[in-house]
């Protein structure tokens, strides 16, 4: 070992972090995977089970439908992030970068709220939308008008979930836009305003198309976050997933199954493990394909 630290010493620096990663990352995957194929509380014996849990999550008449109702919950709040957060992430990424009066203040303001825990996001949330207790009512009700039920509505729920979100973490994507676009040559700029281009033809004919990368970067980030999203949703609706179960997604699903007593009354953590392994397999297809095509429009 000695020997070949000293003829690769780079070895030496890939280690540590090889090790950390290999122990918090890789074995946790192929534990998952062992005990997807038993039936476990989580302490004491195990019953090999084979299949089963994989069975029960895909047709079981009772928890089937929970689980795909979760799984479009997440999907939709991918689409929701890939057509209306990225792009407005990039459209306030150029505002930034043709400079316009205040930039600094704005890019301040838009990326303070990312670093606030979201904790304290879903507990003011709750303040202003609880149909009870929101202090939105309180207004509305002042002025004469009739409260809503905002979380506690099926239709408005998912809704204001995307609002939060797109205020918390519209800051992280446009920061990686502007970073970006920083990078695009002046001369290229100053070239096509020599030729007469508007801010429109700049826009899409050169910001847009040397913006890409960025664009694989954002959305494949967002996409692994959005498929392991938890802590907003069960704060804004609650371990059951909110009214109807509006918020319910796979892992507060997963949480439920695995950690309390929704499955026949026992807490498994052998039906969560294969909740876990399903899900880290659709994360993997999902980010593979979209990798491979922003990757060919990127070439193109």
């Amino acid at each position: 070992m000695k020997n070949l630290l000293k003829s690769k010493p780079q070895i030496g620096f890939i280690l540590p972090g090889f090790l950390i990663y290999t122990i918090f990352a890789i074995i946790p995957i192929f534990s998952a995977m062992y005990y997807s194929f038993f039936e476990w509380p989580g302490i004491g014996e195990k019953t090999f089970v084979g299949l089963d849990n994989f069975i029960t999550l895909f047709t079981d008449e009772t928890v089937a439908p929970i689980f795909y109702n979760a799984l479009f919950n997440n999907l939709k709040y991918i689409l929701c992030i890939w057509f209306v957060i990225t792009p407005v992430q990039f459209i306030l990424a150029y505002i930034l970068f043709i400079k316009i009066r205040g930039a600094q203040y704005f890019k301040l303001m838009l990326f303070l709220p990312y670093v606030i825990s979201s904790t304290i996001i879903g507990f003011f949330t709750t303040l202003i939308f609880d149909p009870n207790i929101g202090s939105l009512n309180a207004v509305i009700e002042s002025m004469g008008g009739t409260k809503g039920l905002w979380l506690g509505d099926p239709n408005m729920a998912f809704k204001i979930l995307i609002l939060v979100v797109l205020w918390q973490c519209i800051g992280t994507g446009m920061m990686i836009f502007y970073s970006d676009m920083q990078g695009i040559p002046n001369s290229l700029i100053e070239a096509s305003e020599m030729d007469g281009a508007n801010e429109w033809v700049k826009l899409t004919k050169i910001i847009f198309p040397m913006s890409i990368s960025s664009f694989t970067t954002n959305m494949v980030m967002s996409t692994i976050w959005a498929l392991a999203v938890f802590d907003l949703p069960f704060l804004l609706g609650g371990v059951t997933g909110g009214a109807d179960k509006s918020l319910d997604f796979v892992n507060i699903m997963f949480y439920r199954y695995t950690f309390g007593t929704a499955l026949n009354g026992k807490s498994n953590m052998g039906f969560g493990a294969a909740i876990s392994v399903v899900m880290f397999l659709i994360i993997a297809v999902i980010t593979l394909v979209l990798t491979q095509l922003l990757k060919k429009l990127e070439k193109n």
